[in-house]
């Protein structure tokens, strides 16, 4: 191997302000081990790039990865990300002095299950992290002890990075053919160059782009489930508290018909001691009056209880409500203390380099930390659809259409229509009730040769 082909390997950690910290391979490896610690990383997840860089200190390959520090300010002992694997496999970056890089980001990973740990870079003017490591390996690589290659000829001017600032106008001297052949050919691999920087920094901005939209989603469709969760409480109370009021109709009817046949005893016992006085009349209206009397103190009783068991009914649900929290805590609390053997022995095997990888379909091969196992374990697809940024009852209703693609338009009978329908293959982009059915076809499904063509095609 020549001295010029020698290349040294550095990690730089970026925060809002830019790059906050630079190190060796080396001691970043003994991060990793534990052997030391970084404070002012505590309890936060930081962005890092590997890069190898050449003699010249001009980098050949990159690879943008994310990495959580705990409170004491020690890296996650879970974090197993190949970085010189990756490295060696990235696709193709932008020209940072020594021709295009490898790059290896979230929009380009050569190993799937591992993209979620990567991050992708700002090529904004102004803002660009390529410059910003290109600028900071310069300044600072003597000094981390990056080797040098001293007999290596100076570098040639470094062409302009993508969302960086643009070289002023030169005038163009009087060239021979084969120089402007020669200069031809330059600027025509220059110009390929930056048309694979600006799809590489487009790719990025639309991955951001589908990212924060799948989070939009994601955070109304839990919005909605909690509103319809709350409508149903509500109406179920409305409806006890319904069949209660009609009880209490009930029982005022009947008490009203005694009180009207108890009238009609006494109006015809009146007839028939209408010959022993004015006495027997008297006691009667009396008894009456009493009876009235009794009637309205029975009727504002029973009102009273209405408004008493309403209350009863809110105050129960409200302790019905903590009961299941405090059942959810405790149910959480038993399962931590049930698995924490399992999770040590998931711990130390992650530890030794495996990997727990599932695959589920539309988030595709999904790598699962010691952490998460016991989540996974009890519902595997709820953890799916976290990952595909859906609900758990989206994502079913999802699996069920991309297992079985037919229209689930109902007809007379209660008999779906069955039709073939063109398959959504991403969760959050099937919308119920309209991915699923042929809403130019239904109902009756009639004919439709451009969908027929599609489905055939398919």
């Amino acid at each position: 191997m020549s001295m010029s082909s020698v290349t040294s390997e550095a990690v730089l950690f970026f925060d809002d302000r830019g790059i906050v910290k630079s190190m060796l391979y080396s001691d970043f490896e003994a991060i990793l081990d534990g052997m030391v610690g970084v404070p002012e990383f505590a309890d936060s997840e930081m962005r890092g790039a590997f890069c190898m860089v050449d003699g010249r200190l001009q980098v050949v390959a990159m690879v943008l990865f994310l990495i959580d520090f705990g409170e004491d300010g020690m890296a996650d002992t879970t974090w197993n990300v190949p970085l010189r694997h990756l490295a060696e496999h990235g696709g193709p970056g932008p020209d940072m002095g020594a021709g295009p890089i490898r790059l290896a980001c979230r929009s380009q990973c050569p190993v799937a299950w591992h993209q979620e740990q990567l991050w992708d870079p700002a090529m904004k003017p102004g803002a660009n992290d390529f410059v910003h490591v290109r600028d900071t390996l310069r300044e600072r690589g003597r000094k981390m002890g990056l080797y040098v290659d001293e007999s290596a000829p100076p570098p040639a001017p470094t062409p302009p990075v993508v969302g960086g600032a643009a070289a002023g106008g030169q005038a163009i001297p009087t060239v021979k053919p084969a120089q402007e052949a020669r200069q031809m050919e330059q600027e025509r691999v220059r110009l390929a160059r930056t048309i694979k920087e600006l799809r590489l920094r487009i790719q990025t901005l639309e991955n951001g782009h589908k990212e924060e939209v799948g989070q939009l989603r994601y955070a109304q469709q839990q919005k909605e489930e909690i509103l319809s969760t709350q409508l149903e409480k509500v109406l179920m109370q409305f409806k006890t508290l319904k069949s209660q009021n009609e009880a209490l109709k009930e029982q005022n009817v009947s008490l009203k018909e005694q009180v009207g046949s108890l009238h009609h005893s006494l109006e015809e016992q009146a007839r028939k001691q209408d010959s022993q006085g004015s006495e027997i009349e008297i006691l009667t209206e009396q008894y009456r009056m009493a009876l009235a009397q009794r009637l309205e103190e029975e009727r504002a009783r029973l009102t009273e209880q209405m408004h008493a068991k309403e209350l009863d009914v809110l105050d129960r649900e409200e302790k019905i409500s903590a009961l299941e929290q405090e059942l959810r805590e405790a149910r959480r609390e038993q399962i931590k203390m049930a698995n924490s053997g399992a999770q040590k022995l998931l711990e130390k095997l992650q530890a030794l380099g495996l990997n727990f990888i599932a695959f589920h379909p539309g988030a595709g091969h999904v790598s699962i930390s010691a952490q998460e196992i016991s989540d996974y374990m009890q519902n595997p697809l709820a953890f799916a659809a976290r990952k595909c940024l859906v609900t758990e009852e989206h994502y079913r209703a999802w699996l069920r259409h991309y297992e079985n693609p037919v229209c689930q338009v109902g007809d007379a009978n209660g008999q779906i229509c069955g039709k073939r329908v063109i398959r959504v293959d991403v969760p959050n982009q099937f919308k119920p009730g309209m991915s699923d059915r042929n809403a130019n076809r239904c109902p009756n499904c009639r004919s439709d040769v451009a969908i027929e063509n599609v489905l055939k095609f398919k």
